[in-house]
């Protein structure tokens, strides 16, 4: 019975911190900086304020969170849209290791969750001319419940949620609780 009022707690739980975080919204943003190395663009990223706390405790109850970081180097054109030159899209995922005590992303941990440091991308060129006629975007996205965990929660709570009422709203919520920031650098000569 202890067991049971426990489980039934932690559901609880879960359930009022994802209906806290969907409420939930703070500034996030990506800063960057790249530079040209050789035909490579070399970019280093950050993001802040993307992991807010009522999103990592979402994480350390049990759910893990995939964190989607496209990279694009564009070549700036004069009186025109920019012509993107090179993209890469990386899946990381975001996860609480009880045995490290530690948030961990890829793998590694989290020394600050407000401020994350992404592994340094490396984009090819091709050819490289002038550096300042590029320009890198970083854009990211972190999505921790999807329609298909928050139905699982609401089912445990309420019983059977397969309606499509049910599934509109799920999937209402789950948009509300995705985080996403972008940014945008100069390409800067290697020095």
């Amino acid at each position: 019975m202890n067991r049971l009022w426990t489980l039934l707690f932690d559901r609880r739980r879960l359930a009022v911190a994802l209906l806290l975080l969907a409420g939930a919204a703070k500034a996030q943003e990506v800063a960057c900086k790249a530079v040209l190395a050789g035909t490579r663009a070399l970019v280093d990223a950050t993001m802040h304020g993307l992991l807010d706390r009522e999103l990592l405790r979402i994480v350390k109850l049990g759910l893990s969170g995939r964190l989607t970081v496209e990279t694009s180097v564009v070549r700036r054109r004069q009186l025109w849209f920019g012509r993107v030159v090179a993209a890469t899209t990386r899946e990381l995922p975001l996860t609480w290791s009880e045995e490290r005590g530690a948030f961990e992303l890829d793998g590694r941990a989290l020394p600050d969750p407000e401020h994350v440091s992404l592994e340094r991308i490396a984009l090819s060129l091709g050819e490289a001319d002038d550096p300042r006629a590029y320009e890198v975007e970083v854009v990211t996205r972190l999505v921790v419940v999807t329609p298909g965990s928050l139905s699982r929660v609401a089912g445990l709570l309420a019983g059977e949620s397969d309606s499509a009422l049910a599934r509109t709203l799920l999937g209402a919520i789950a948009n509300d609780l995705t985080r996403s920031a972008n940014g945008t650098c100069p390409v800067q000569p290697r020095r």
